[in-house]
């Protein structure tokens, strides 16, 4: 061999050792870390589709509230549904719409549920309770919910001066 041979052999000896590669050390941070992420990430993603539901709960009972206030200003413009009176009755968008106290009745506007509040409305994933006995009241339940008993919306007109009362259990959602 040549002297340039030996050479580069020996400078090569003389060369400090380059790393090439993770210690286990780096390794064990680096998955801590993305172990911690995960969790941090997993904890927020969990109860998303229980907060969507409760969102929806909070949208529909916006939507019911403002129907009801709406159809309340065209019943008081209408001199056939007049102030107070227990029942009474508008034309709103060419349905007949039945009124107890100024508000759209709950559920029993008619036999089959029609003339009253639900006839306005976009229920969606929303279903009625249809055995309510009652003009004034009517139950909306979120189909989908852990507890249909406990993620629903109540639609009451109170027959004494508080008028009507929107009320929401989103505990089962």
């Amino acid at each position: 061999m040549t002297s340039a041979v030996y050479d580069k052999i020996k400078k090569m000896k003389n060369k400090p050792y380059a790393q090439s590669g993770f210690t286990l050390v780096e390794m064990v941070v680096v998955i801590l870390i993305l172990s911690a992420l995960a969790i941090t990430a997993y904890a927020r993603i969990a109860h998303i589709d229980v907060q969507a539901r409760q969102a929806s709960l909070q949208s529909f009972k916006a939507t019911v509230v403002s129907v009801a206030t709406m159809a309340k200003g065209v019943c008081m413009s209408d001199p056939q549904c007049a102030g107070n009176q227990p029942t009474s009755s508008a034309a709103i968008e060419g349905n007949t719409i039945y009124f107890s106290h100024g508000y759209p009745m709950g559920w029993r506007g008619n036999q089959d549920g029609t003339g009253t509040l639900q006839q306005l409305l976009e229920v969606g994933n929303f279903s009625v309770q249809p055995s309510l006995s009652d003009n004034n009241r009517a139950i909306y339940y979120l189909q989908g919910a852990r507890d249909a008993s406990r993620c629903k919306l109540e639609y009451t007109i109170s027959t004494s001066t508080s008028g009507l009362t929107v009320s929401i259990d989103d505990s089962g959602c």
